[in-house]
């Protein structure tokens, strides 16, 4: 596997740091897939943007975990599967919900989640051919049509992440180690 810098805002390119120091404030530290992305000011950047949009959804930031988990358990992206578990942990998800998404399961102990964890799972099964069934379900649960939208962009998000660090071989950050998960 090719290895990629794990850039500090100090070490990263000039048009990098803006956005990687942006997101340090955010999130309390760099995580090593920031600093990976920073590498590329593009990639940097629309992550940084795309981040910073996803927080003023109508989504909690529980359920935004949830979609997040089941994307990153989806691709099997250990280093995703550890961030969205400590950052779930974090909003408040419940930690048998957690364990449960953690391991792949469909029968979660909280229905509305269960039914953005099958939704969520069903985009990327399909490629974003959801059928109707899947659609139905998480509208019943109590999901908007605006958040069905924003259930699609956060799992766009996470793929983008999981991409990247599955591609990259994103360390393990210490913050994580507690999280940590093999597909």
């Amino acid at each position: 596997m090719t290895v990629f810098t794990v850039h500090s805002v100090e070490s990263a390119p000039a048009a990098s740091r803006q956005p990687l120091d942006e997101l340090r404030r955010r999130v309390g530290f760099v995580p090593n897939l920031a600093g990976q992305l920073a590498g590329s000011p593009v990639a940097i950047d629309g992550f940084n943007q795309l981040q910073r949009a996803l927080r003023q959804t109508e989504l909690t930031a529980a359920e935004r975990e949830v979609a997040g988990l089941a994307v990153s358990v989806a691709n099997r992206c250990a280093w995703s599967v550890a961030a969205h578990s400590a950052f779930a942990e974090r909003a408040g998800l419940a930690p048998e919900v957690i364990e449960a998404l953690r391991a792949g399961k469909d029968d979660l102990p909280d229905e509305r989640a269960a039914a953005l964890a099958a939704f969520t799972r069903a985009l990327l099964r399909t490629g974003g051919l959801a059928g109707r069934g899947e659609l139905d379900a998480v509208l019943a649960a109590g999901f908007t049509q605006a958040q069905v939208l924003e259930v699609i962009t956060q799992a766009a998000f996470t793929t983008l992440a999981n991409w990247v660090a599955n591609v990259t071989g994103t360390p393990l950050d210490a913050a994580l180690a507690g999280r940590a998960w093999e597909a």
